[in-house]
């Protein structure tokens, strides 16, 4: 993820650390799908095209369609620094056209998700430096309580183009010179700059299809003036915001099991976190309070590295794992609480179950934020064996990947909740997928289906006539829930004259001659829910006895 092998940009001749964490592919795009225009494409800002796709991928993963959601009261909530390539464009005479202001303006960074989403609520880019990404979530919590949305986007995004950013960084003797983030460790110089985009989905809870963790609440204050500088972080400040947060929601500090901290690295900085730490979550602890910092792992993506905490948070709870801090050897002498075992960094992978997270996030202008998770407990899944034969829906930009998404949910159709939100997503076709594909599940052959369909084509139902195969028919789609939930309603009277017992109508053989004698209520039934719900055709056909 670190590496020496990137392109980003050219030296320059400045002294700075060579290694730095890359995205990969900055370079493609699907300006089709996002409707933008090649000129704009083009020019615009490659922070702004990964956060078109991330936002994408977020609202689908919630369980969400898309286009359910143009025209809502949804907010757009983006942390950014200043963009090196707007900065790159405006110095430069290739390449550049009328579309560089809209494409490298920070407010589009918001404006441009709002507007190709069709999003009515707030909309802005929040900069507060390494912090930015937390702060978005402040205001889209607020926002989401106040009643500004109904729920929000929230987003992160840096990359790296420009060399000399990294020197001032490191004339600031904020970076590590050979490129290690060695957090809370006696041998910590720096930090390492990194890439990273990320985005969420936030909703009220009764709302949502997925939920992934509870955002319980965030604070946020500021350091203000400091005789040793304003970008010298504040252990007073720091506590204070963090103490703020369990007086405002009640819930006992030693509740937390763990805290993803800020943890640059930092010669300055981890000292003065960790105390701010240990004052609010020690006193009274049994047990040395785990940390751990993502840094270590990827960099410091700076903007979005608030974000790639959470991130890598909601994994660890996914997967039951908590990673290692990487390159902690020797506590650093500086924070007693680490000598003293009060605190004990997370060096190595172990089990994870916390009920409680903290996160910490600070800029370097003295904006401090902390934001407490909360993760319902793991409960272990009865395995889930469906009775009747399963079809898994996918569409996309390419019959690759169709193919590819298929084959790995494949891997999961026995969590039923995963296969109920891929039929949640099917329901409405998604706009410029041009190939659709399906698999079935529990047939003899589980064969992947992808095809590429006509658009004019249309979808036409045929109803045949009277028979005693209805019978069979209407036994197993019964067993249908939706089927079923439409059936009892629609049906009150003929079930009230059989005594209402909807299983002894069809399934025991004594009382099918009720079915075989109303074959016209029943060839009907069936057609009927088929046009009256879920299913939508240009025509429906119907032919019975006596009818040419």
């Amino acid at each position: 993820m670190i590496s020496n092998n990137h392109d980003r940009y050219d030296h320059l001749r400045l002294k700075i650390p060579t290694r730095m964490g890359v995205i990969n592919s900055l370079n493609k795009f699907d300006a089709e799908f996002f409707s933008v225009p090649p000129k704009f494409c083009d020019i615009m800002d490659p922070r702004l095209r990964k956060l078109l796709e991330v936002c994408h991928e977020a609202v689908v993963d919630s369980g969400v369609v898309p286009k359910s959601i143009k025209g809502t009261r949804t907010g757009v909530f983006i942390g950014v620094s200043d963009s090196d390539a707007g900065a790159i464009t405006k110095r430069t005479k290739k390449r550049t056209n009328m579309y560089g202001v809209l494409g490298n303006e920070s407010s589009m960074l918001a404006n441009r998700i709002s507007y190709n989403f069709d999003l009515n609520g707030p909309s802005l880019a929040v900069q507060t430096a390494c912090s930015s990404g937390f702060t978005a979530i402040h205001q889209a919590l607020i926002a989401i309580r106040v009643g500004l949305c109904d729920a929000a986007i929230v987003a992160g995004a840096q990359c790296n183009h420009d060399a000399v950013g990294s020197f001032m960084f490191h004339g600031l003797e904020m970076t590590s010179a050979d490129g290690k983030c060695r957090a809370f460790d006696a041998e910590a110089d720096g930090f390492v700059r990194a890439e990273a985009v990320v985005a969420i989905y936030i909703c009220k809870r009764q709302a949502a299809k997925r939920a992934y963790v509870s955002l319980v609440h965030a604070t946020i204050n500021n350091d203000g003036y400091k005789e040793e500088g304003i970008s010298f972080p504040s252990s007073v400040l720091q506590e204070t915001v963090i103490r703020q947060l369990y007086d405002e929601t009640g819930i006992d500090p030693l509740e937390v099991d763990y805290i993803e901290s800020h943890g640059t690295g930092t010669i300055v900085g981890d000292p003065q976190e960790m105390h701010a730490i240990m004052k609010v979550f020690c006193a009274g602890r049994n047990q040395p309070l785990l940390v751990g910092s993502v840094k270590s792992n990827m960099g410091h993506s700076e903007p979005v590295s608030g974000l790639c905490g959470l991130s890598k948070m909601i994994l660890a709870h996914t997967k039951g794992i908590l990673p290692a801090n990487l390159h902690y050897n020797t506590p650093n002498p500086d924070i007693p609480a680490l000598v003293d075992r009060r605190i004990r960094v997370v060096d190595k992978n172990q089990k994870f179950s916390a009920e409680y997270v903290g996160l910490n996030s600070m800029g370097f202008g003295g904006t401090n934020v902390h934001i407490l998770l909360k993760f319902d407990k793991h409960e272990t899944e009865s395995t889930w064996v469906p009775s009747i034969p399963l079809i898994l829906l996918c569409s996309g930009r390419s019959a690759q990947a169709v193919t590819h998404f298929l084959d790995q949910a494949l891997l999961d159709c026995k969590n039923q909740h995963f296969v109920k939100l891929l039929h949640e997503l099917s329901k409405e076709a998604m706009p410029r997928h041009l190939f659709r594909g399906y698999v079935v599940i529990h047939s003899q052959s589980m064969d992947i289906n992808v095809d590429n369909p006509n658009p004019k084509e249309s979808v036409w139902f045929i109803f045949t006539g009277m028979g005693s195969q209805w019978v069979g028919m209407f036994m197993d789609m019964i067993k249908f829930g939706a089927f079923k939930n439409w059936f009892v309603p629609h049906n009150a009277e003929e079930l009230n004259n059989k005594k209402g017992a909807l299983y002894n109508i069809n399934i025991k053989d004594e009382e099918t001659s009720f079915f075989q004698g109303h074959s016209f209520q029943g060839y009907s039934k069936i057609p009927c829910f088929i046009s009256e719900t879920h299913f939508k055709s240009k025509r429906n056909l119907y032919h019975f006895d006596g009818q040419q």
